[in-house]
């Protein structure tokens, strides 16, 4: 019976052969790993293996028809990261999080073939080939939209499916799967919340970005699909000491101020024996500006340094924060955030943490490192392509089945994948506090609670420019997964301006 030191060094011993595998110049031959036998009944289960929901079906035509396929004795997974160059410490880092998952799924045909793509698009292009030429059923990778792009055609021709960790959208769909975070649905998540929480108006302060731009592509819509208004937003460049005119401006600020100044300019000229007056001027004597900002909620899709010099320019800028709720997204999930009292009593949507805290523990012990965050999505990665290949005898990576529109419950929560390639998650909603991040809304445990689908519902008059879950362009309110019709009113969250037909 293996005892658990001697499963933390089986681990290390797979990781340290896997980092030097992928394309070689000296032979064709693959290294691949296997998943280690499953342990005696008496030893200790693992309690961070997720609980998994991907229930077993096969491809459309064969719906009713008994699998009589024979049984396969190896399935190949191969996985493009990097390993070498300056991002291989994340690289090493995905691998070995999908070799833990792949000793969880105690299935001896599963076998990991690694490719160093050295993060760069002839590395990917290279280990593409590479993969393919061994017979992998599915990629596991890359983790670069350029690797992706660079990658795609190779793996396209061979028929293979991409599950990627990139968070660029662009590169999604064709048969590329983006398990990754997405910015537009953690905004949808907390619009949503702070909605139910009678919130009405709100404001933004979106960066010049890639990601801030991402946003505000949705986020008319989201706060529209809510019924409420997106009543101001400003857009400031990647330069701290260029952010005060953009707060100025969202806090309307030289308005209110010219305001102030006029009414003290009249308070003043009523004379020191008007009582009334001068006790109004003692009541805004300490203040700069007159009147509230015409929002009640403000977003703040930010993190790091920038965050921490937004922050004050808020109450600098008369922006009441006891009558403004700050909004933010999973950049916030920083424990710099202890040290603003500005953003303390603030709201942010992320991915429950409870599950990726315990296997980030577990990799630290195996491993004797501390992973960055991501690296609960190669765990994920894995444990998912283990239960596709679990539910069937000779697996079959197919469209049908990785958009299983019930999903999968992994270490960061439900998701699923949509047939564009993105991903759909179920988040949490977290407030800060001056020393921790408190959960005060949970994430949902399924894609459909009470009968009804989750987070999206667009108003029937309202034709948006970007899908605020999956990012389609259309003319037409229409947010659909692609399931068999029968299913769509209770499994998916198509909300449709009209109704389906019925034959």
């Amino acid at each position: 019976m293996l005892k658990q030191p001697c499963k933390i060094l089986i681990l290390l011993l797979l990781s340290a052969l896997l980092v030097a595998c992928g394309p070689d110049e000296g032979g064709d031959t693959a290294l691949v790993t296997e998943a280690p036998p499953p342990p005696d009944m008496e030893e200790e289960v693992i309690s961070t293996q997720p609980t998994n929901i991907v229930p077993t079906f096969v491809e459309d035509d064969e719906e009713f028809e008994v699998d009589n396929r024979p049984a396969r004795t190896k399935i190949n997974i191969g996985i493009m990261l990097p390993l070498s160059g300056d991002t291989r410490v994340v690289g090493q880092a995905l691998l070995n999080a999908a070799t833990l998952a792949l000793f969880d799924a105690r299935d001896r045909r599963l076998e990991i073939i690694p490719a160093d793509t050295r993060g760069t698009p002839e590395g990917a292009r290279e280990a593409a080939t590479h993969l393919v030429e061994n017979g992998v059923d599915i990629i596991i990778g890359p983790l670069f939209s350029e690797s992706i792009r660079a990658a795609h055609p190779i793996i396209k021709s061979a028929d293979i499916k991409m599950i990627g960790f990139s968070n660029d959208h662009d590169v999604a769909g064709d048969g590329v799967y983006l398990l990754s975070f997405r910015p537009e649905e953690q905004v949808g998540r907390i619009i949503k919340y702070a909605s139910k929480q009678r919130y009405k108006k709100f404001a933004a302060l979106v960066p010049d970005t890639l990601y801030g731009r991402r946003i505000v592509n949705v986020l008319e819509p989201l706060v529209a699909t809510e019924f409420k208004e997106l009543v101001a937003l400003e857009i400031y460049p990647a330069d701290a000491s260029l952010l005060d005119d953009p707060v100025k401006r969202i806090a309307n600020y030289d308005y209110r101020r010219q305001e102030y100044i006029e009414e003290m300019r009249f308070l003043r000229s009523l004379g020191r024996d008007d009582d009334m007056g001068q006790e109004f001027i003692n009541d805004i004597r300490n203040m700069e500006a007159l009147g509230d900002v015409n929002f009640d909620a403000i977003l703040l899709p930010e993190g790091g340094t920038m965050l921490g010099s937004i922050a004050p320019l808020l109450s600098y800028y008369e922006i009441d924060l006891n009558k403004v709720k700050v909004l933010g997204t999973g950049l916030w999930h920083d424990p710099m955030l202890f040290n603003e009292p500005q953003l303390q009593g603030g709201w942010f949507a992320a991915p429950e943490d409870d599950l990726a805290d315990q296997f980030i523990e577990r990799y630290e012990n195996a491993f004797q490192s501390t992973p960055p965050r991501i690296v609960t999505l190669g765990y994920d990665a894995m444990a998912l392509v283990a239960n596709i290949v679990r539910t069937q005898r000779a697996p079959r990576f197919s469209n049908r089945i990785i958009t299983n529109p019930d999903g999968f419950a992994g270490l960061d929560g439900i998701f699923r994948f949509h047939r564009t390639g993105l991903v759909e998650r179920g988040l949490a909603v977290f407030e800060v506090t001056s020393d921790s991040f408190m959960k005060i809304d949970a994430a949902p445990k399924s894609f459909v609670e009470n009968e009804r689908p989750l987070y999206v519902e667009v108003p029937i008059d309202f034709k948006p420019k970007y899908d605020p879950v999956f990012g389609l362009t259309g003319s037409d309110p229409t947010l659909s997964i692609e399931a068999d019709l029968e299913n769509l009113p209770k499994r998916n969250l198509e909300i449709s301006t009209s109704p389906l037909d019925p034959n």
